[in-house]
């Protein structure tokens, strides 16, 4: 691939052609906000939170989506740009409930992120909400619309990732919602659970039916892993809380799946209860008891000897 050179902020940088500004400004160390933008999905350009300003251009450009090109000069940082996502953000909180502390996902919500981080503290554009129906018919995987911001990073997902095309886009305007298949509950159709879209979702409107509550991410020990379930491998990060096994996640960049799950590497080990024995158990007058190791592995070796 030949080399593209551009300056970032007034430093030189140098790109490959074909990548976008936003993995150019990566690579050179500058942080531009996203939240429609994943490294294991394509580009779409949808939340307009990456906006930079690019010299002899008449309005801001999405970094995800506009290419390098030789000799450009870009901005990521400055009053215009930060007014332009700024306002971005106001209007994404302002079209569906946002309310951060009433949400499972707060402290690990990239949009609660994006408003700490442009000083968003109020809505300036109140209107009432229009409650649109929580789809809870899978056993595994919970989507509430409330919470959407229609980044189509679960669509995405779904067709990049699984390649499934369940999931699409219903309805216009303020009423355009993510639908399974030709508008089916979740549960009845084609999806088959692997929780790409679950993952990648930057907000609470697609959650895990059974660790959504099971603590904030502070609360979470995170174990990268190598899943049992069959024998492919699938590396897998494991949070958990205390003894407590609360979610499972694929690693994007790790072979053999590059982050793609199957349900039962992502959601049955989270049904497991079978309680674990961590204390060797021997039988006396035909009941089982926990013993010591000590008393275990004598026990043991006198029974080889017999």
């Amino acid at each position: 691939m030949s080399e593209v050179h551009l300056t970032i902020n007034g430093q030189p940088v140098t790109a490959q052609k074909g990548q976008t500004i936003l993995e150019a400004a990566k690579v050179a160390g500058f942080d531009i906000p996203t939240l429609c933008h994943h490294p294991a999905v394509s580009n779409h350009g949808a939340c307009r939170m990456c906006l930079v300003e690019v010299k002899g251009m008449r309005t801001l450009q999405t970094a995800c989506t506009c290419p390098v090109a030789e000799n450009m000069e870009v901005a990521t940082d400055n009053e215009s740009i930060n007014e332009g996502r700024k306002f971005s953000l106001e209007l994404l909180f302002s079209e569906r409930n946002h309310y951060c502390m009433f949400c499972q996902m707060s402290g690990d919500c990239e949009l609660q992120e994006s408003a700490y981080r442009l000083g968003l503290d109020h809505w300036p554009y109140a209107r009432p909400f229009e409650r649109l129906v929580v789809d809870a018919s899978d056993k595994y995987i919970i989507m509430d619309p409330n919470r959407c911001i229609l980044c189509t990073r679960c669509v995405r997902a779904c067709a990049e990732i699984a390649a499934n095309h369940t999931l699409g886009l219903r309805e216009r305007g303020t009423r355009t919602m993510i639908m399974a298949d030709l508008g089916d509950p979740l549960g009845g159709s084609s999806c088959t659970e692997c929780g790409s879209c679950l993952q990648v979702c930057p907000t609470g409107a697609i959650i895990d039916a059974r660790s959504a509550y099971g603590g904030h991410e502070e609360d979470l020990t995170h174990t990268q892993t190598t899943c049992v379930q069959c024998s492919v491998g699938c590396v897998i990060d494991v949070a958990s809380r205390g003894s407590r096994l609360v979610r499972v996640n694929g690693v994007w960049d790790a072979a053999p799946s590059g982050g793609l799950l199957c349900v039962a590497g992502r959601f049955e080990p989270l049904y497991e209860e079978r309680a674990r024995v961590t204390q060797p158990i021997v039988r006396r007058n035909g009941v089982q008891v926990e013993t010591s190791w000590d008393e275990a592995l004598t026990l043991v070796a006198q029974k080889l000897k017999e």
